[in-house]
């Protein structure tokens, strides 16, 4: 009956061609076949030249695929954030920071930056009162980007390790040694429900989880922010793409993706009209339906029979 249905030659093809000897994530999230055929949408999408922007369709009754794909498309969007902001670091007087490496996370305040050094100061011990004055460290400048990461606000070592562990792990990098980025000159922004993004706190990652290993802020509808740790954000979630703009994008922020999780398609036509002026990306997957489509942006609509020959492979 399904091959009366469908060319089951195309759907064999497409599950050879875009999902053997190849992993998305490194697998270190679970993904099927039909996740990683998706992946490898939102990658050709991005990476092509031009690049072109994509919206995928899937039946709403396909609820765990739907979360699967939103685990890792969040997780794929976060590596190339990194990848993209793997820049040389540009510490500066005032900044926090902490060691990589070690069991103790103490942290420290950038008191001056000299040719050859930087002068640290223990934050805690700044303002203790001491004949001598708090302990001053310095340290070696060409190595301190190796020893040394900034952040926001005061961290837990765990969190700091998962992020650490997770983007080491996805890029073949030694945390000891190698540059980390943990401040970001563009970022990524997810329109969606915050029971998404809260629904990442239950999924394992390496030592951490999905929600507590990568760098996100939730913006709400009056504009506050909440973190998943501390250190600056490479991802922000927010519930609609008005909020984004006002808090990001007009403050100056850049944008590389607007990622659609079931919302803003409502929003669409003034995404679209700031796109040209701010040059992000469009992404999406949705399971409502999708009217009114926009000529400049390529679908993909899932049909639950097709969905069904892929999972039976």
């Amino acid at each position: 009956m399904i091959e009366k249905i469908l060319n089951t030659s195309y759907y064999l093809s497409l599950v050879k061609t875009f999902t053997e000897d190849i992993e998305y994530n490194s697998s270190l999230l679970p993904n099927k076949k039909f996740t990683k055929i998706n992946l490898s949408f939102i990658n050709k999408s991005i990476n092509s030249t031009p690049e072109f922007d994509i919206i995928i369709k899937i039946p709403k009754t396909f609820t765990e695929l739907i979360n699967e794909l939103y685990s890792n498309f969040y997780l794929y969007i976060a590596n190339q954030q990194f990848y993209e902001n793997f820049l040389n670091p540009d510490f500066k007087i005032g900044e926090l920071v902490v060691r990589k490496s070690g069991s103790k996370n103490r942290r420290y305040k950038i008191k001056d930056i000299t040719e050859k050094k930087i002068i640290l100061v223990e934050q805690k011990k700044e303002t203790l009162k001491d004949l001598n004055g708090p302990a001053i460290l310095y340290q070696n400048k060409k190595n301190f980007s190796k020893e040394f990461i900034p952040i926001k606000r005061p961290i837990k070592k765990r969190s700091l390790n998962n992020y650490l562990n997770l983007f080491s792990n996805l890029n073949n990098l030694n945390p000891k040694v190698d540059f980390i980025p943990t401040k970001f000159d563009s970022v990524s922004v997810f329109i969606g429900a915050k029971k998404i993004l809260d629904s990442f706190r239950g999924i394992p990652l390496l030592d951490g989880t999905l929600w507590n290993s990568i760098p996100c802020y939730y913006i709400n509808r009056d504009g506050r922010e909440s973190d998943t740790m501390g250190i600056e954000p490479m991802l922000y979630f927010a519930p609609s793409y008005t909020v984004a703009y006002q808090q990001l994008i007009q403050n100056k922020i850049k944008v590389n993706n607007i990622i659609l999780f079931n919302d803003g398609f409502n929003e669409l036509q003034q995404i679209i009209s700031d796109q040209s002026q701010h040059n992000f990306r469009i992404l999406g997957i949705f399971s409502t339906s999708i009217k009114n489509r926009v000529a400049t942006i390529k679908y993909w609509a899932w049909h639950k029979e097709e969905m069904n020959f892929i999972g039976s492979l």
